[in-house]
Formats: structure tokens, sequence, C-alpha cells
């Protein structure tokens, strides 16, 4: 009595958007050091604070978008499920998706968010291809459910639908506009570090809660970042490479949902034949985080702009800061995820009423 099934799925873009800045100028200069990217900064490595003027072919246009086609973009995904009806109202069903899904663009409202929001770690106008960024690649979902009639007038239905999901995706950057193709500021991946030797970190000065000045050293910036980063198991893995647009994997996270139906009988017409029904609902959403406070969290990066573009020597090398996660405690950031207090890590119920006719 267990019915199984197979679904697969493959989706490829023929005529998708691609979205160039055709005001941003050909590369002249490649950074000095591990993180050697193309630079889009007209005079470098001085002038490279005026990123209006330095980097456009004609500064008094904003951007010029030129938007063309690409047929790169492509996704699939499989599905395989299982569902069984048992003789007593009882009703279950288990199902696991893998998907994979490749894009040019990530989207936007206007062609010029298309192109300034891409994260890049090259030349921000190739046609290059990147995990998407609503890719949810494992999914394992499950649902019980019960119904039972009674007594001519009454019918009681209890469900409960479980997801098991990573939670998202999302970008390692840099703040600051490291390349100089004026899109922001925010949308140049890093370069993952081996060793010292292939970042430049430069002292951090400030004042904490207390009022109190505070040097956070290169040297211990470096240790905090090796350390973030060997517990971070997208970037320990990556080393020595640059990130990937949208290549950072939020955690799994369950959520288990229930409902409650009540339904009464009414029977109306002339013979009291026809028959409605008056429904109550009851539904509970993340019912797991009403049990213990610590089930169905959803968990967010500390922070994706890992590390601040400060500018460059005049040698042509970057150099970065690792700020503190709190500056006024001076706490560094050592763990990647944090828990999410908004409403996805908060369980809530709803109450219905339905009539329903015959």
């Amino acid at each position: 009595g267990v019915i199984g099934s197979l679904d697969l799925v493959f989706t490829k873009d023929l005529n998708a958007v691609y979205v160039r800045n055709i005001n941003l100028p050909d590369p002249t200069f490649t950074a000095n050091g591990a993180d050697n990217r193309p630079i889009y900064y007209k005079a470098f490595p001085s002038g490279t604070s005026n990123s209006t003027t330095n980097t456009r072919i004609n500064p008094n246009v904003t951007d010029a978008e030129l938007m063309s086609n690409t047929s790169k973009g492509y996704s699939y995904f499989g599905t395989i499920q299982f569902k069984k009806a048992f003789n007593n109202g009882l009703d279950a069903m288990v199902a696991y998706t893998y998907t994979q899904a490749q894009s040019v663009n990530d989207g936007g409202s206007i062609a010029q968010s298309v192109w300034r929001d891409r994260y890049v770690s090259g030349n921000p106008n190739a046609n290059v291809l990147s995990y998407s960024s609503y890719l949810l690649q494992n999914r394992i979902i499950a649902s019980l459910n019960y119904r039972k009639e009674y007594a001519g007038h009454f019918a009681t239905s209890v469900g409960m639908f479980y997801s098991l999901a990573q939670s998202g995706r999302f970008s390692y950057s840099y703040s600051g506009d490291m390349n100089g193709d004026n899109s922001g500021g925010t949308n140049d991946l890093i370069y993952i570090p081996r060793n010292p030797s292939e970042i430049k970190l430069v002292d951090i000065t400030g004042m904490d809660g207390s009022g109190n000045p505070y040097t956070y050293t290169a040297a211990q910036q470096w240790a905090d970042l090796d350390k973030y980063i060997s517990q971070d198991k997208y970037l320990s893995g990556r080393r020595g490479m640059y990130a990937e647009r949208n290549g950072g994997i939020q955690p799994w996270r369950g959520q288990l949902d229930l409902r409650i139906l009540q339904d009464f009988y009414v029977y109306v017409g002339k013979e009291k034949k026809k028959r409605n029904t008056l429904q109550l609902s009851l539904d509970i959403f993340n019912v797991g985080n009403l049990i213990n406070n610590n089930w169905g969290l959803y968990q967010v990066p500390n922070r994706s702009s890992l590390l601040t573009f400060k500018g460059y020597d005049a040698t042509g090398t970057p150099t970065f800061q690792y700020p503190y996660l709190n500056s006024s405690t001076k706490t560094p950031l050592t763990s990647t995820f944090r828990n999410d207090l908004g409403l996805l890590s908060r369980w809530q119920m709803q109450l219905g009423v339905r009539y329903i006719f015959d």
C-alpha cells in the first residue's frame, strides 16, 4: 500500500537577461599580492579615493547598463516521495528534494541594481555562472494526518507537517570598493587567505563602551580571522581561493507545524439531506518552538561583509581591517551564525472559522 514517486526536472535558460555596465572602463591594473583581481580605478594606486571620476569612461554618466541575453543559466531538481493511506483514517508522507541552480544575474528591480548587486571577484561585466541566490539545495518534508468522523454530526482532523532544509545562501564580501567598479562598495567577493602573508591587515584604533582607547593590532586581527576561517566550513575549504557568489550556506533548520480541524455537520433543506459544515481550525506554526525555545530557530550570518577594505599602499597592495563584532566590548567575531530573533524563530498561532455550503 505504499506509493512511491520520482520527479526529475531540468530547466535551461535560452534568452535570460544579461546586464553589463558599458560605462565601466577596461581594467589596466591588477592588485598586488595574493588577491590580484583586476582594478578599475583609472589612477592606481593614487587617486583611488575618488571612485566617481576614476571608475567611469564618462564621469558625467552614472552608469550605462546594456541589456542583452545569455543562455548559460540552468537548474534541475529531483524529488523522491513515499506515501501511504491507512484504513483507519491515517495517512503519511515523506519526501526528499535535491536542487541545483546557477545563474548569471541574481535579479533586481531595475537594470542598474541587477548589475550593481552582483557579487564578483573578477570582471563585473563577465558572463559567468554562480549559485542562484534562492537556491535551497537539500530539503526533506514529511506529513502525518488523521481524520475521524463520529456521531453523525462531527469530525476531527489532526495534521502535522515537518520541513527540514538549508535556510538560504549568502556571499562573503569586502566592505568598501576594492576593485573600483563604483557599484556600491559591498559587492567584491573576498579572497580567503591561507596565512598572514596573503593579507595585509592594519591596526584598528577606537574607544570602547567605557570611553577607554584601544588598539586592535594587525597581529591580533589575523589571529582572530584565522580562527574564524578555520571554524567556518565553507571558508576553511577555500583557503587560497576567492569566495563564490552565494557560496555560503546557512544552517539546516527544521520546522514542525500543527493543524487541528473540528467539523460540525449541519443538515439543511426540506428533507434535511444537505450537509453543510461549520469548521473551526487551530494552526500552530513552528510548534517545536512552543515546546522548547531552542527548537525551530532560524540562523543568519553574524557578518557577511567579513573584512573592511581600507585602501592601497604605495605598491598597490590592498589593506584591510577585521573589525570587532562589538567594538564597545571589544568582542571579536568568532562564529559564523547567530540566532535570528524575528518571526521565523518564533511560534505563531492562528484561529479560523469557516462555513462550508453543500
